[in-house]
């Protein structure tokens, strides 16, 4: 009885052996299947020769198979690259606004305005001098007050909108330098201006200043001199920066349109190459079982989330529809109607 259970162990334990070493060279075969499916399929979407930056390849196939579901073939491609340029959403911000932005001293009155003649009227006393007080509120007042943001803000839009159009090839190196050079000149003559300005104040005080601890009425009213002098030199910068910043944002907007529009119909035209490719070479997965499938993932091609997030783009073959359409049973439209596709 032994000897009879020791040779059906004997025999259960070889024909493990040999379906599972059936079973090995069934995976190897079909791992070289789809290898060279895969390399067919790269040619036939035009990604194989795609390199980027050093002729690093940033396009290609990477190759999965679940046993017992089908093969899943990931798709790297440029178009997801080109995807991921800078995002414009953020210059949509009103640079019009700017012009409309107030005068950052007005609550500096210029001299012979009457509230501001006032104001110097109630603080002056008898020795026509102005309390400390008074005069070292104002210069708190310049101090704190950023009177260069309009500018700023201009040269700051219009540079990223020159980098946003320089990045979609919308604008040669050449004009791109010549943008940067013209906002570095406009940055460069502002800060002098400034320096000019704190230089000024800083003298005024210095002259201004009594020695019972208050300031010479004509002191404050130099000072602003000094400020209305100094807005109307920056005045013309202000305008130019806003008027640059306002081209490059219309510019960048349209070329922004056409980008995403192109992109969007290359991305059909690549899904469609992909369904003539799957009807024309998918039964060359000849060792894939019938009841399997063919799951094909375009990385970050898929429908954007709330988050901004890149999802990818899935499409889901079955083998028997693919081995009718290559036989003429089925047509493309059928094929794509038969297909599951979502973006995950």
């Amino acid at each position: 009885m032994k000897h009879l259970l020791l040779k059906l162990l004997t025999a259960i334990f070889l024909i493990t052996s040999v379906s599972l070493s059936a079973q090995e060279i069934a995976i190897q075969s079909l791992r070289q299947n789809i290898d060279i499916f895969t390399g067919v399929l790269e040619d036939a979407l035009g990604i194989a020769q795609s390199t980027g930056l050093f002729g690093m390849s940033i396009g290609g196939i990477d190759s999965t198979y679940l046993y017992g579901q089908g093969v899943v073939l990931e798709v790297r491609t440029p178009l997801a690259n080109r995807r991921n340029r800078m995002s414009l959403s953020f210059l949509n911000a009103s640079v019009l606004s700017l012009q409309s932005r107030p005068n950052p001293f007005s609550s500096l009155r210029p001299p012979g305005d009457p509230e501001f003649e006032e104001t110097i009227r109630i603080f002056v006393n008898a020795s026509g001098v102005v309390p400390a007080e008074f005069y070292a509120d104002m210069m708190d007042r310049v101090a704190n007050v950023d009177y260069d943001i309009a500018i700023n803000s201009a040269i700051r839009q219009a540079a990223e909108s020159a980098r946003s159009l320089h990045r979609m090839n919308r604008m040669d190196d050449t004009a791109y330098a010549e943008i940067q050079a013209e906002m570095a000149s406009l940055r460069e003559e502002l800060q002098g201006h400034t320096a000019e300005l704190r230089q000024d104040t800083a003298q005024i005080r210095s002259t201004s200043d009594q020695a019972d601890g208050t300031v010479a009425s004509d002191g404050v009213s130099e000072m602003q001199t000094r400020l209305d002098e100094f807005m109307v030199r920056i005045e013309p910068l202000k305008q130019r920066a806003i008027a640059k910043a306002a081209e490059l944002k219309a510019r960048s907007e349209e070329a922004e349109k056409e980008y995403v529009a192109r992109w969007t119909a290359d991305v059909s035209e690549f899904e469609a190459n992909l369904y003539r490719a799957m009807c024309d070479y998918g039964a060359m997965l000849r060792e894939l079982p019938s009841q399997e499938s063919v799951a094909i993932i375009f990385t970050g091609l898929g429908e954007d989330t709330a988050d901004g997030r890149h999802t990818d783009k899935v499409h889901v073959f079955n083998k028997t529809d693919l081995l009718q359409c290559q036989s003429g049973e089925l047509d493309l439209a059928g094929l794509r109607q038969r297909s599951a596709q979502y973006s995950y």
